[in-house]
């Protein structure tokens, strides 16, 4: 694996992390009230925004990620090269 795949890798793998992380955020405001600690609606308002935005970010980075990939005929060379 040469460094442009294992950088791929790793940004994927953020990505990835921030995804999962966000949905288990959101999992928990919407069905285990006492994973949060103030148990006011402003409170769980707050981190559920929070988790979406971080949600949103993490998609939209795999995506532009995936979709940078794709595009770049350099990385494609190399792929067609290691086949």
């Amino acid at each position: 694996m040469n460094h442009q795949e294992r950088l791929y890798k790793a940004l994927k793998s953020e990505s990835e992390a921030e995804i999962n992380e966000a949905l288990l955020t959101l999992d928990m405001c919407m069905t285990q009230a006492t994973a949060i600690g103030e148990h006011t609606s402003k409170h769980f308002l707050e981190e559920a925004s929070k988790a979406l935005d971080k949600l949103c970010h993490g998609r939209d980075r795999l995506d532009t990620l995936e979709s940078y990939i794709d595009g770049s005929s350099l990385f494609n060379k190399q792929q067609q090269l290691n086949n």
